[in-house]
Parts: structure tokens; sequence; C-alpha cells
């Protein structure tokens, strides 16, 4: 490691979100003051509400921010590239502006990364509901080395999506050779670039079952489902991923674990996503050939309300079979 380079950049990319930024930076101010192993990047996507005046308090309160403010919104996924991009430490976290870290999370991490080397580690997260985290401590349940990157997809595959989870090696990424993540913006998963891209040179990773990052629900979207979880998913995930079996895997956690509660949450109240009026006219020509897509995701997509809850009990039960079998309905 470079003299005074950070071990881990924390970077958060925020917009017009500076009650929950607030949050964040509330639970990361013990966690990274005076610790000269991190550096804290807040990419500010040009916010019109106080999102300025919450970072300098917390710099005037000794916390070390390094603050980048766009000159205009470039959208989400050029933000997100940026925090990439710009990030100065060996390892990146992108950690979303209304996601939250329990206490002692960052000291753990720090430790894990000192103690060998990985190319993705991943942070297990709890959802949580409502404008404020409990900021739960789970039961300590300890850390996984995995040398297997099939193995180490099955314990994550659609979650390679959720941002606030995945911890890169960017040195990993940047001296592989992995195609222009820029062209990934308007995709809404411009983060699949690095974290594919880690995948691609996999050597060994680092899953954390114990929940240190606090995921707020009904908070997200913005965007189309279906053609972002639909088409952009599978071809991004086609392109980009040597192995074609880690591939099935992240596109069958998809079918099997994602679409199913989402898609169920929205039919009792649509949230934040766009309004879909048919999202099987988008899916069923993207994942037709796939079984798992008529029995895991169709039929809710078709029942009222009612059956379609009965449905997803059945299948819920059918996934908790499965992980204890090692996630076999998703190879």
């Amino acid at each position: 490691m470079q003299n005074n380079r950070p071990l881990l950049t924390i970077s958060v990319p925020t917009y017009n979100r500076s009650f929950f930024l607030n949050e964040l930076l509330s639970c990361l101010l013990d966690q990274c003051i005076s610790n000269p192993k991190i550096e804290l990047l807040v990419s500010d996507n040009d916010s019109s509400d106080d999102t300025p005046s919450i970072v300098k308090t917390y710099i005037d309160r000794g916390l070390e921010i390094r603050y980048l403010r766009n000159t205009s919104n470039v959208g989400a996924d050029r933000n997100f590239l940026q925090c990439f991009e710009k990030a100065r430490g060996k390892y990146v976290w992108i950690i979303g502006d209304d996601d939250v870290v329990v206490p002692g999370a960052i000291g753990k991490i720090i430790g894990y990364l000192e103690a060998n080397e990985y190319n993705l580690i991943y942070v297990s997260s709890y959802a949580f509901d409502g404008s404020t985290s409990s900021k739960r401590i789970k039961s300590y349940r300890a850390p996984k080395v995995i040398k297997d990157a099939q193995v180490f997809a099955r314990g994550v595959h659609i979650f390679f999506t959720f941002i606030s989870g995945n911890i890169i090696n960017k040195d990993h990424v940047m001296s592989s050779n992995q195609k222009d993540l820029s062209s990934l913006v308007g995709t809404n998963l411009v983060q699949l670039g690095w974290t594919y891209a880690a995948l691609n040179g996999y050597v060994r990773g680092l899953y954390l079952s114990e929940e240190l990052v606090g995921m707020r629900t009904n908070n997200t979207g913005g965007y189309t489902l279906s053609q972002v979880f639909g088409a952009n998913l599978k071809n991004i995930t086609e392109d980009r991923l040597q192995d074609r079996t880690i591939a099935r895997t992240i596109i069958n956690g998809a079918l099997m674990r994602f679409f199913p509660p989402i898609f169920l949450k929205l039919l009792r109240a649509p949230g934040s996503f766009e309004k879909e009026s048919a999202p099987e006219t988008i899916l069923t020509p993207i994942y037709g050939s796939n079984l798992r897509y008529w029995i895991f995701v169709f039929p809710i997509l078709r029942m009222p309300y009612i059956l379609a809850s009965v449905w997803f009990f059945l299948i819920r039960i059918v996934n908790k079979l499965d992980k204890t079998l090692g996630s076999v309905l998703m190879r």
C-alpha cells in the first residue's frame, strides 16, 4: 500500500436527501473520525436542499470528508461512477445515502481488510422501514473466507446489485481488462461494471454474515423495475461475466429471490418504482425460456393479491429449502 494511501474509501453518492445523509454521517462520525486508514467521500449531485450545510456540520465536528459537488445533476449512474473513480483507497465501499451502518462495523471491516486480501467483500444487511433506523446489532456470526467464485456467487446472487452490500478491491479491478465502466451509465446498474470485473478476476472473497448495514425500504426506485432487472440485468450479466455458471446464478437469483417479494409488495401498494401496467409483457420475452420465471414470478404477476400471497408463501418455503441444500436451484 502506498504511503498515506487509505485502505478503504467509503463513498456516499447523494442527491436531495439531507435528512438521510445526516443519519448516515452520524453513524460514521465516531467510527471514521481521525482514522487515516479511511477516506470518506461524499459526491453531491447538485442538491438543492441543505446537503452542503449538513456536510459542513460534520466537517466542523472533526470528520474528515472529501466533498465533491457536481455543478449539475449528472444522474445517479454517473454519480455512482464518480464515487468509484475518485476513490483513493485500495478498497471502495459505496454506501447509499439512505442506508446506515451499525456501530462498530467499520472497525471490524478494517480489521478484515488488514488481515488478508480479497477481490470482493459482501456485507449482509437488514431491512428497516421508516425515517430512522434502530441501528441494531445482531448476534455475531463469523465471516466466511470463500475461494470458489461460484460458491461466493450462490451466497450473494442478485445482491451483487445492492451497492451498499459490496466492498470492491479497486486495485484488482483497475489492473484487469474490464470493459469501459461508463458504457453502463443509463442502465441503473453501473455498479455491476466494477463488481463483475472483480468477479472475473476472483481469487478470494469474504462473506460477512453479520448484518452490518441497514437498508432502508420504500426509498429506492424511480425507474422501471422490469426494464432494469429484466433486459438490463440480463444483458450486462451475460456480456460482462466470463463464468456462465455465475451468470446463471445471478439471473436465477433475481427470478427466485428478488422478483417475487417485490412484485407482491407492489401489488399491495405501489412504491417509488415507475408504474408498470403489465410487467409480464417485458419480462416474458426475456425470461420465458427459464422455468423459474413461470414458477416464481409469472403467477404473482397474474394472480389477485390474496392468491399471490399464498403462492409467495409456498415459494418462500422452496427458497428456504433450496438455501439449506446449497442453492442448487440457482445453478
